[in-house]
């Protein structure tokens, strides 16, 4: 005797493809069903829930112009802010160098020249080197730079060739000539010389006589008894003479 657990066993058959498709296309037709139903009778109130929770809409509005007065201001404060253009130096005005002033050409006679000769001076009965006592009264023999008076030189002791070699041109022809005036200071010596003539013109002679003047020791000439420290007096070398050769 079978019991009716084992029956219902034996007489179940399994559900074929077809009828398990049938079943799930009822189901969702079914669920179809009510979602349209929900749709009709609730849509409306899910439309306002859906309108009320919509994005807010943003409007920029720009920023307002700044006045005249704060852009200026503005401005102001950006051209104070950068620093300061230094301004080109402007060159100094040069002024062109004063032409130095050449002294005049004193033009002399034969007598000035042979008066103003070096080699006929005596000492005038005075000892070499003092320039203090003795000697005649000087006479004017001519006419200086800028007019001053001329008086012969008094040769305290003569210029050595070592002496003037160092400033004499080469080819010093024999009776050559320069001729300088000097002004007299203290200790026998002369400053402030000046040329006056040369011969042969243009030899550089009476240039090189002026600058060598440093080194010649002359008495100033005395008038009245009185010696003139100061006074102006005329030199004149030969050159390529013996002494008292005339």
């Amino acid at each position: 005797m079978q019991s009716y657990s084992g029956t219902r066993a034996a007489g179940w058959q399994r559900p074929s493809l077809r009828q398990r498709a049938g079943a799930l296309g009822l189901t969702v037709l079914i669920e179809l069903a009510v979602l349209l139903l929900v749709l009709a009778f609730g849509g409306a109130k899910l439309r306002e829930r859906i309108v009320s929770v919509a994005p807010t809409s943003i409007i920029f509005v720009p920023n307002p112009a700044p006045s005249p007065s704060r852009q200026r201001q503005a401005e102001r404060a950006k051209e104070e802010a950068k620093p300061p253009v230094p301004e080109p130096q402007r060159p100094l005005p040069v002024s062109p160098p004063t032409p130095r002033a050449e002294l005049p050409f004193v033009p002399l006679s034969k007598a000035d020249f042979a008066a103003s000769d070096i080699s006929k001076l005596g000492t005038a009965g005075a000892p070499p080197g003092t320039g203090e006592e003795g000697g005649a009264s000087a006479a004017a023999v001519g006419e200086g730079p800028g007019g001053v008076t001329l008086y012969n030189a008094e040769w305290v002791v003569e210029p050595s060739d070592a002496q003037l070699n160092g400033y004499l041109p080469r080819g010093v022809a024999p009776g050559s000539w320069a001729l300088i005036a000097c002004q007299t200071i203290a200790h026998n010596q002369v400053e402030n010389c000046a040329q006056l003539g040369e011969s042969p013109r243009g030899s550089g002679l009476s240039r090189a006589m002026r600058l060598a003047a440093w080194q010649f020791r002359i008495r100033p000439p005395r008038i009245g008894g009185k010696t003139m420290v100061g006074a102006w007096v005329r030199i004149r070398i030969d050159f390529g003479k013996a002494k008292g050769e005339e």
